[in-house]
Order: C-alpha cells, then structure tokens, then sequence
C-alpha cells in the first residue's frame, strides 16, 4: 500500500490539507498529485467545510517535483522507454490538481514557509489567498532544466501579478521573495517566519464566518469574470444576487445588522 504522503484534518469550518514529506522538501511526484486530488474531491463534498487551508510540513511549502522521479523518467526518455503519448497522459492527470482547487466550492488558503517554486509555485498561483513567511521564496526554475511550466503557471501568472513580471520569471528562472511578491499580487499576508499558519488560520476563519453561499459565489464570480465580457458578468452578478437574496443566511444576516449582532449563518 502507497504511504499517504498527506496530513488531511477538519476544525470547524476549516479544513487542512497538509504535504507531510519534510525530508524531501514536499516535493511530488505522479502518486502524490493523485493522492492529492483524492483528498480535494473529498474534501469538497464535504459541505461544512467553509474554507481550506493548504500548507507543508518542514522547511518547505512544496519544493517541485520529487528529484528523483525526474531522474528515472529522464532515464526511460533516454531508453526510448517512456513516450510522449505516456507523457500527455500524466500531465493532464497532474494539471486535475489546479483544476480541483478552482472547482473547489470554498476558497483555498496557501500558507507558504520556504519555497514554493515548480509545481509549488504553480499551486499557490492558483489558491485563492495567499499567506507568506518572510523567509518564503517563489519561482519558476523550469527553464533551468530544460522544461516548461505547467498546472496553469501560464494561465495564473499574467492575470495576478502582470505580464512584464510573468514573462521575467518564466524566462529567467528567478525566484521572488515574499515581499516581492506580496508587491507584485500574489501575497496577500507577509508574516513572521513561523506564524503563517496561526495567519492563514485567523484568515480562514474570517472567510468562514460570512455566508458560505454569497462566499462561494464570489469565488465562480471573480473566476467567470476573468473570462468573460462586462456584459456577461454584469448578468451573472444579477442572477447571483437573485439566488443570495432568497436564502436563509441573508434574512439572518439583515436582521444581525440592525440587531447590532453577529450573524449566524447556516449555508442555507
């Protein structure tokens, strides 16, 4: 049987997803991603869960991919062993990660220490929030072995910190630190080294207490209206509205606000 290489807890509303290989940095490989994405779809049919928070264990949020799978399929590319057909078929099996975490209902919550570079950095790119260490680092080494990003780095990149920066980092390699990157767009929190997760947590909560169903709406809102015209989005915002005004949670919540009390919401 395949170890677990995850931490998977519930609190509340509040979900973790945590990357427990600290000796390895967290780095994944193909049975990681897949366990991963075990976990996301569980974690999403679960409808208490109000927010998730995804974090790493050690001295890294999530360092790439695991050194040594790159070794032994570079091996088999080498040997004729391994084909380009096998290649498509993982990626498109890894890239279900980034697509799980934007489908997710709740926000997603990136509670980064150390490095968050490859498919790390891609993973916090496509987070809804994001809160750093001082100490954390982010960045794009692909071009320095010889491969491309991927799980939507391309995608994510230009639309949260700009098109000049985005190509900067996917040409060059380099990596940013977090305030740097909290510059930039991509951090929301710098903290102390050592705090991101009691951060990313008081965030969490903060996120947990509204109304789930205005919350969850927000999220397809903001996604849809990356895509889509003025028009389009100013005709989704209306039906949305129309669903929120006619739940539960927003009498409860008009009738907090004239009590002068805090609401109670129920998802309903």
């Amino acid at each position: 049987m395949t170890e677990d290489r995850f931490i998977v807890r519930k609190d509340g509303h509040i979900a973790w997803l945590i990357f427990n290989r600290p000796q390895q940095l967290n780095a994944m490989t193909i049975e990681s991603w897949r366990q991963m994405d075990d976990h996301l779809r569980d974690l999403d049919s679960d409808r208490d869960i109000r927010c998730l928070i995804i974090c790493g264990e050690g001295r890294a949020f999530l360092a790439g991919h695991d050194v040594g799978e790159l070794k032994q399929h570079n091996e088999q590319i080498e040997s004729g062993e391994l084909t380009p057909a096998q290649l498509r078929e993982w990626q498109k099996s890894l890239q279900n990660s980034t697509r799980l975490v934007r489908a997710a209902r709740f926000p997603v919550v990136a509670a980064v220490q150390g490095y968050a570079v490859g498919a790390g950095c891609e993973l916090v790119f496509a987070c809804d929030l994001v809160v750093a260490s001082e100490e954390a680092q982010f960045g794009f080494p692909e071009v320095n072995i010889g491969v491309t990003i991927t799980n939507g780095g391309t995608y994510f990149m230009p639309r949260k910190i700009g098109l000049a920066k985005a190509r900067e980092l996917a040409y060059t390699g380099e990596f940013v630190a977090a305030d740097e990157a909290y510059r930039l767009g991509l951090v929301n929190r710098v903290c102390r080294p050592g705090t991101e997760r009691a951060e990313a947590e008081k965030l969490a909560r903060r996120v947990a207490s509204r109304a789930p169903v205005a919350v969850q709406l927000h999220k397809a809102m903001i996604d849809a209206a990356l895509e889509s015209s003025l028009e389009a989005a100013l005709h989704f915002e209306t039906e949305c509205l129309v669903q929120t005004a006619m739940t539960r949670d927003n009498l409860e919540g008009t009738r907090a606000f004239f009590e002068k009390r805090e609401p109670n919401f129920s998802g309903e």
